[in-house]
């Protein structure tokens, strides 16, 4: 990721994390000046708008720093040197390619966040005189500022923004829903919960059946490439929707076919860990081939989801409810039923591939003892 090596020094450079940001902020070294490290080895992280990144430098030797914790940098930028043991400082070259310095301030991410929030305006900042900016010293200074009624996204919520309206405006999608009963895949998943001492319920058995749908309905799975050729891919990678309060985020459950209903579960828990903190990796956003958007509240019978760029097919699954129904007896009984919708790039699926693909979800989840099986 970070190694230009001149005459025995290597350069660690801030490579590109993301199309989002032009700049981000180094928060913390994790090798300490001045001392030895080997190759390939976590040096640094870096905040992006959307997660937080590790800095790896490619070669061994004695770590010098260029740029404080908290520095904002940007692609490209030298942030340190590794030289050979022995090197006298004044003996190294200056780094390739320096940043250049002006007279910005350098905003810490919870400052940033805080100013986002609060609606200050960045050039607000200069007038504190300081080099780096807190979050205490923004508090300072939104209490001496009349600020208007506006409201102003975080940044996570500006990304989703941005992926809302590129689907909106590239993607011809249409959208099918089925009424499942699911009391019987609610009551397993409760069952095998218990008998593993995890998290099991109605989304995990979810991810868990669009897995065993890959190879049946491939361009559900598929990357659109043009408006007649899509990419199909090699795995179901699915894209789960998180959102404990501190933003919407849908990191992927790769290779889920793979995975067991306890792995699922696993992954699905540490998904909702991170996000309450929202440090995800780069990686971990990254790569879906089909989505899932889970609505937990029963009084939500329907929800579009979006379908996101790269890929052709988003499922959403609404709340359960109770239902009074005829069983095959006709006797009237208590059932608990959800709506599953499929919102699909009309290019490449149609309307009768959608009802299979959710008929073929529907038949999963009411024999979920084959979703269960290790």
């Amino acid at each position: 990721m970070t190694d230009v090596t001149v005459t025995g020094v290597t350069d660690v450079r801030v490579p590109k994390l993301n199309n989002n940001d032009q700049s981000y902020t180094l928060t913390e070294w994790l090798v300490g000046d001045d001392e030895p490290i080997g190759p390939d080895e976590i040096v640094a992280t870096i905040e992006t708008s959307k997660s937080v990144q590790d800095l790896v430098c490619a070669e061994g030797g004695v770590l010098r720093h260029l740029v404080p914790a908290g520095s904002e940098c940007a692609p490209g930028d030298v942030v340190a040197r590794v030289v050979p043991p022995g090197t006298p400082r004044s003996a190294a070259p200056a780094p390739a390619a320096a940043p250049a310095v002006d007279d910005k301030p350098v905003i810490t991410a919870p400052a940033r966040a805080l100013m986002e929030e609060l609606g200050v305006d960045p050039e607000l900042v200069r007038t504190l005189g300081v080099r780096v900016v807190r979050r205490s010293d923004v508090e300072a200074l939104a209490e001496t500022v009349a600020r208007p009624r506006t409201a102003t996204l975080p940044r996570v919520q500006q990304a989703v923004a941005r992926t809302v309206t590129v689907s909106h405006r590239t993607i011809p999608a249409a959208y099918t829903a089925i009424r499942v009963d699911v009391g019987a895949a609610t009551a397993a998943a409760l069952a095998e919960g218990r008998r593993l001492r995890k998290i099991i319920s109605l989304p995990e058995l979810l991810v868990a059946a669009v897995a065993t749908l890959h190879e049946q309905f491939p361009l559900c799975f598929a990357e659109p490439l043009d408006d007649r050729t899509a990419r199909l891919s090699d795995a179901p990678h699915i894209g789960v929707t998180i959102d404990v309060g501190t933003g919407l985020f849908v990191p992927v459950v790769r290779d889920a076919a793979r995975l067991t209903l306890a792995q699922i579960a696993d992954t699905m828990l540490g998904f909702r860990q991170t996000a309450l903190t929202g440090a995800f990796r780069e990686e971990e956003l990254t790569g879906g081939t089909i989505g899932v958007t889970l609505h937990n509240d029963p009084d939500v019978v329907l929800a579009v989801p979006l379908v996101f760029p790269g890929q052709t097919c988003a499922l959403a699954l609404s709340g359960a409810r109770e239902e009074l129904t005829r069983d095959t007896a006709g006797e009237v009984v208590a059932a608990t039923v959800c709506h599953i919708g499929l919102a699909y790039d009309h290019r490449f699926v149609n309307g009768r591939d959608a009802t299979l693909f959710l008929q073929a979800l529907k038949e999963a989840l009411t024999k979920p003892e084959r979703l269960i099986a290790p």
